[in-house]
């Protein structure tokens, strides 16, 4: 069995947008799932919920928050604008792969 340090620093991962560049996500810990909720408007227990009713919504709030983080100067718009339905498949299974709290 494979002996899991749970104090190894996480990664962050990175999603390339439609103007080509890569933009870097956070790694998640508290304070950035703290400033994800603050910037999204809502908390994280309600994701699903919403993910469900506000797709698109949802997902560029969720995307713009975590890019936030590392590139306070992007708005949401612009955030939106850089999603095109080409790079959705891959960005959702980032976000995916990021969100997944066990």
């Amino acid at each position: 069995m494979e002996e899991v340090n749970i104090l190894a620093e996480e990664k962050p991962k990175s999603i390339t947008l439609s103007d080509g560049k890569e933009y870097k996500l956070p790694p998640i810990d508290m304070t950035t799932l703290a400033n994800i909720e603050k910037t999204m408007g809502f908390g994280l227990g309600r994701l699903q919920t919403k993910l469900e009713n506000e797709t698109m919504t949802t997902m560029r709030s969720l995307i713009h928050a975590l890019l936030k983080e590392e590139q306070p100067n992007l708005d949401i718009d612009k955030v939106g604008h850089l999603i095109t339905l080409k790079e959705m498949s891959s960005i959702s299974e980032t976000i995916s792969e990021i969100m997944a709290l066990s």
